[in-house]
């Protein structure tokens, strides 16, 4: 039987990364890193379209990935039967739509940062905002991040991500799962508990730890997921007010949709 398919959406820089890691921590879950990005999976609803039977056959060729991008490095020894297939993106949103409605996809979990942490922390990140752009320029619609359509940096594409997020929730409540990134630091075990519960998964002594280990451990590179602290606020007053006051509506419509307690 194959796994049960999981996907995992978020804008950059809001979480997906440690999400996908808490659950690869599960015993029995396969995890696979941006598979739509690599050379292996590049774009393959693109070529195979969004129907039951691409979706099959991208379940049993992430089964089969060989390439060190997809499978990343922490990975726990995992011990038969792997129940749950879990894949992550920060980009390729606008498939999130068309897979949520196709049977073969278990679950859909999209997670929700507001936006002026999710444009703070790219700010902040080396490899996505390079020394020398000019963050008045870039904030909005990040002209030189997002020069495909798949991308969703900046602003702009924040707002189009988690509308788009909100509406598939409506249209399939019981399969697309809302996740609130402040909650799930503020109390990743609960947080994590009940989503596990929402997939038949167990919260094992292997994702107990890693919970600790994540939230004990603070490395300063902008894309680990060891962190005891969020990067501090340093974009400039303006455009903190301006997002502020603009995404105040959205941020609070996901809050609302998120999972709770």
């Amino acid at each position: 039987m194959r796994p049960r398919q999981v996907a995992i959406f978020g804008c950059p820089r809001s979480g997906t990364s440690w999400l996908g890691q808490l659950f690869n921590a599960s015993e029995a879950v396969a995890y696979r890193y941006q598979p739509l990005f690599s050379y292996e999976f590049k774009n393959w609803f693109g070529v195979h379209g969004v129907n039951a039977v691409s979706l099959e056959a991208f379940n049993d060729a992430l089964m089969g990935a060989t390439s060190d991008f997809v499978l990343q490095t922490l990975r726990p020894q995992k011990v038969p039967p792997i129940t749950h297939l879990v894949w992550k993106e920060v980009r390729y949103h606008q498939l999130m739509p068309a897979l949520a409605a196709l049977a073969g996809l278990h679950k859909l979990i999209y997670i929700h940062r507001p936006a002026l942490d999710v444009i703070n922390s790219w700010y902040q990140a080396p490899k996505e905002f390079r020394a020398g752009q000019d963050i008045h320029t870039e904030y909005l619609h990040a002209p030189s991040k997002n020069t495909d359509p798949c991308e969703y940096n900046g602003y702009a594409k924040w707002k189009e991500s988690l509308a788009l997020a909100l509406s598939t929730k409506a249209a399939h409540p019981d399969k697309v799962l809302i996740v609130s990134y402040e909650k799930l630091r503020s109390d990743p075990v609960a947080q994590l508990s009940q989503l596990f519960a929402a997939f038949g998964l167990p919260m094992s002594q292997q994702v107990l730890d890693f919970i600790a280990a994540s939230t004990s451990q603070h490395e300063e590179d902008a894309y680990s997921v060891f962190r005891t602290q969020t990067a501090p606020l340093t974009l400039p007053a303006d455009i903190v007010r301006d997002l502020s006051e603009d995404a105040e509506g959205l941020d609070l419509a996901a809050r609302a949709e998120a999972i709770s307690l």
